[in-house]
């Protein structure tokens, strides 16, 4: 059986225990209170978002013109600039690149068989040079 002693020190405790959570829950609703301050700020924020939207229609217009005459000009550069003048343009470059590195190639071809040529021709004529002193020598 509890004693009036046992009873008060329970009770004392569980003032102590309640204490502290209205304390904790005191905090907890001042943070509320400041989040609620704070989406007050933005409801108002949006509030003059809303009022400068409905007020600047017309400008929204003149945004839209631009954006259009803008999406016109996208298309002409890529359209009139890039495909009917650009790329015909490289393409005529890529191929005139093309023929002149294929008759540089045949070019080299000859080269080489040219120094092959000129090769065998300076071995005959030291050849036949000295052919030639040889036979003046036996004549003299």
């Amino acid at each position: 059986m509890l004693t009036q002693q046992d009873i008060l020190a329970i009770k004392n405790a569980l003032k102590e225990d309640f204490d502290r959570i209205d304390r904790r829950f005191d905090g907890i609703d001042e943070r509320f209170e400041g989040v609620d301050r704070r989406f007050d700020e933005i409801d108002e924020r949006f509030e003059g978002v809303d009022r400068r939207f409905d007020e600047s229609d017309n400008r929204f217009e003149g945004i839209e013109s631009r954006l259009d005459k803008l999406e016109r000009d996208v298309k002409e550069i890529k359209i009139d600039l890039l495909e009917n003048n650009v790329i015909p343009r490289l393409n005529t470059i890529e191929q005139c690149y093309l023929d002149t590195s294929k008759r540089y190639m045949e070019s080299a071809d000859k080269y080489d068989n040219a120094i092959t040529d000129i090769e065998v021709m300076k071995l005959a004529i030291q050849k036949n040079s000295a052919d030639i002193r040889e036979l003046q020598l036996k004549q003299a």
